[in-house]
């Protein structure tokens, strides 16, 4: 009973602490590359989004780009996503979705100087969640190393790697991203990122480019657009987003 009652008093101690504190915002869209912040602990988080992707006739239209993530230690966070869609077919358009990711981001690194700071990010998309020909059938993992220098107070270069299986090949595709990002004032940013993808079936090489706004201490509005270099005219997309710190 000792043992229980310390345990609560803890608990409480370390929610009251988290309430008074000034908890400071990040968020992982817009844009394809992903930073190394987490959320703080105890922070709930949401990051919704809406995407059309051109593709010459025909054109996806994500209505449900979701991301929920929550600050489980300092330095830690589980992170819980999913995609609603609707895919336009040669007889019309139908509705999709895209199954269930869950993972986390571990902060490994603060960065100092030279340095990077540096997390690591882990994914999984659970199969059976998904719709038809939009998931895959067995466990799909991803793995990113996230890595981000400081070069003064307006300007950052955040750059990934990762590897990335679609539960069916044995081999992954390797990501590659490079992100400058640039913040003119203390509520408006701005980034432009490369991020291309290499694996045995064939190699893509994408540019993404968006604002964000600031709307309070916990509320941002973002747009973004990318363009896929090889075939820029057929394979293009916009999205608009928020970012919302719900609980702190």
């Amino acid at each position: 009973m000792k043992k229980i009652l310390t345990l609560f008093s803890l608990v409480i101690v370390s929610l009251v602490t988290l309430h008074a504190q000034e908890v400071e915002f990040t968020a992982d869209r817009p844009g394809s590359s992903t930073g190394p912040a987490t959320v703080a602990m105890g922070v709930i988080q949401l990051e919704q989004g809406m995407q059309y992707d051109g593709d010459s006739s025909y054109g996806t239209f994500t209505f449900s780009n979701t991301l929920l993530r929550y600050g489980l230690f300092e330095g830690m966070e589980l992170r819980l996503g999913s995609d609603a869609l609707i895919h336009h077919m040669s007889n019309g358009w139908q509705a999709a979705f895209a199954g269930v990711n869950v993972g986390t981001k571990i902060r490994c690194f603060e960065g100092r100087g030279a340095i990077p700071a540096i997390s690591v990010l882990a994914d999984f998309a659970i199969p059976g969640t998904a719709s038809r020909g939009f998931g895959s059938e067995h466990l799909a993992p991803a793995l990113y190393l996230l890595f981000e220098n400081g070069v003064n107070d307006w300007l950052s270069i955040g750059y990934n790697v990762g590897a990335e299986w679609d539960g069916a090949n044995p081999a992954p595709q390797t990501f590659v991203a490079l992100c400058l990002g640039f913040a003119p004032t203390e509520r408006l940013g701005c980034f432009a990122e490369s991020y291309n993808y290499f694996s045995r079936q064939g190699n893509s090489y994408c540019i993404d480019f968006g604002l964000n706004y600031m709307v309070g201490r916990k509320l941002q509005l973002d747009i973004a657009a990318n363009l896929d270099l090889l075939s820029p005219r057929h394979c293009w997309a916009i999205s608009f987003g928020v970012a919302w710190q719900i609980n702190k």
